[in-house]
């Protein structure tokens, strides 16, 4: 009978994609954005070029026609506006800091609905450029007072918030002022596809969904970064824009199973040589070798049938499973491992084969000398062994 043992219990994945409340794109920063939305990552610490990478993006200073500035930051600083070296406050009345001052970029791609959302956190409360705490009066630093519009309130013709999206020479173009946008872009996208909001509280922000992603930009997993720009500033402003620049990275889900097959003196390899008829055991182990959370992990024989099913693995965790068998007669034996996961619904998959060989245990050939004794021996159990009858 065939048995299967979990050597190590998967662990559960705990930095999964929660369950997340759905965006709504109304300017304000809510719970929505606290999350981590995708991919694990909690916070920009630790950035690096390979990932893994979420939508609570670091950003580096520098965007559109200023030099990108190192290092990648989880928040950009107070009072870095202007040109390098970026020392400049925006803020030029009061004690406040300036709406249009950076604090943090959150991205959001759906795969789904192929809508890419974001959110623009800054220092003061936006459409208040010049930090009185106030964008209900017209300042000479910026602020002017602009017409309700579909981008909300408060926000006026000579202020400007800019977002650009850029991948492999395809680029979009979104300016948000006077309480509304305008679209420029490589190819198709227009009005139409974008929604931007923006509200002058002080947990506002400027939120925006860009849809039809797709019609420019290539969005399967493993796709080159969306570089995203983002400016916000006053085109009459005479200290200079503040800009800060991020990434959206499209992770890949991938998975690797490694079969080895036992040499029955405790080691693993693949084609040993063994006996006949005797017990087997095979490995598998399965790593999750992207930067995506898996699920319901099965792992198959060809042979063997089902070893496992249902696991789970986070980036970078394997488990191992075994299998015993008996080896078949001599000759050489293979069978394909296969395994399977999901992220989200997508599947990854991955087999790799394991042999072994056998030949029948041997038994020692009787020498003269040796055929002697054996008659010898068979001769006392004759003689000792059997009762004679009368």
């Amino acid at each position: 009978m065939k048995k299967s043992i979990i050597l190590c219990v998967v662990l559960m994945i705990t930095l999964m994609v929660p369950m997340a409340s759905a965006i709504t794109v109304d300017g304000i920063k809510e719970s929505e954005w606290n999350e981590s939305w995708a991919f694990g990552q909690t916070g920009g610490t630790g950035y690096n070029a390979s990932g893994p990478f979420g939508d609570r993006l670091v950003t580096q200073q520098g965007a559109f026609s200023i030099t990108k500035v190192l290092p990648w930051l989880d928040f950009d600083p107070k009072d870095d506006a202007g040109v390098s070296p970026f020392t400049t406050s925006m803020a030029r009345a009061g004690d406040n800091d300036s709406g249009s001052d950076i604090k943090s970029l959150y991205m959001h791609f759906n795969t789904s609905s192929l809508i890419l959302y974001g959110f623009c956190e800054v220092y003061g409360i936006p459409g208040d450029l010049d930090g009185d705490g106030s964008t209900s009066t017209n300042s000479t630093f910026g602020d002017t007072l602009g017409a309700v519009g579909p981008a909300g309130s408060g926000i006026g013709a000579s202020e400007t918030w800019k977002i650009r999206a850029t991948q492999n020479g395809n680029f979009v173009d979104i300016t948000v002022s006077n309480n509304n946008w305008t679209v420029e872009d490589s190819i198709a996208m227009d009005y139409d596809d974008v929604f931007a909001q923006f509200s002058p509280t002080t947990n506002g922000g400027y939120e925006i969904e860009i849809h039809r992603m797709e019609s420019l930009f290539d969005v399967n997993f493993g796709a080159s970064p969306i570089m995203i720009e983002v400016l916000a500033g006053a085109n009459d402003d005479g200290i200079g824009e503040d800009t800060a620049t991020a990434f959206v990275y499209f992770p890949i889900p991938e998975i690797q199973i490694v079969k080895t097959t036992s040499d029955g003196a405790g080691g693993w390899m693949d084609g040993p040589l063994l006996n006949t008829s005797e017990p087997v055991t095979w490995r598998y182990i399965v790593t999750n070798t992207g930067d995506l959370p898996l699920t319901d992990i099965v792992v198959t024989d060809n042979k063997e049938g089902v070893i496992s099913s249902g696991g789970s693995l986070n980036p970078g965790i394997s488990m191992t499973v075994y299998e015993d068998g008996t080896t078949v007669s001599s000759g050489s034996y293979t069978n394909m491992a296969t395994v399977v996961g999901y992220y989200q619904g997508y599947p990854v998959d991955d087999d790799d084969p394991s042999s072994y060989r056998t030949e029948p245990v041997d038994v020692p050939a009787l020498t003269p000398a040796g055929l002697l004794g054996l008659i010898g021996v068979l001769g006392m159990i004759g003689i000792f062994g059997v009762k004679r009858r009368d």
